[in-house]
């Protein structure tokens, strides 16, 4: 009995639930991402044998996009291949490591929401990665219209 007890109660003190996916990185995830990702230096070096195993960038000198880029985990290798990078995330926290890790590489930092970026004309990439978690992140988009019929 004691334990459903201590159960409801943890329930009854829960707290409030967050009321956007920016506030929750800003909040939780931004100032910890980087540790959570195994360090800086794994989470580029896992980066690098993941661009390796989709044979990125093609050529030296393509223009790559990275959304959803975080810190760089995929960026700033790409970048130290010879890619111009275009790193886009709605994390200013984020893109200032990205900025930080990254220093003196062709990297344009985009601090944005993916879909309003996306919906602007950008020019053409040779690859565009979107490597993590964002889809998850997105707004629940699938209610219908209410002009639908």
């Amino acid at each position: 009995m004691n334990d459903l007890h201590s159960f409801t109660h943890s329930l009854l003190h829960l707290p409030p639930p967050m009321r956007s996916v920016a506030e929750h990185y800003a909040d939780h995830l931004a100032p910890i991402y980087v540790w959570m990702a195994g360090r800086a230096e794994a989470a580029l070096a896992a980066g690098e044998s993941e661009l390796d195993a989709l044979h990125l960038p093609a050529q030296p000198g393509d223009s790559v996009l990275d959304l959803g880029a975080a810190f760089g985990a995929h960026a700033i290798p790409l970048a130290q291949r010879g890619a111009h990078v275009t790193a886009v995330d709605s994390s200013p926290e984020l893109l200032d490591h990205l900025h930080q890790l990254g220093s003196g590489l062709p990297v344009r930092r985009v601090n944005s929401d993916l879909v309003v970026f996306l919906r602007g004309d950008h020019g053409s990439y040779a690859a565009i990665l979107c490597m993590g978690d964002q889809p998850i992140h997105r707004p629940n988009t699938s209610k219908p219209s209410p002009n639908a019929r």
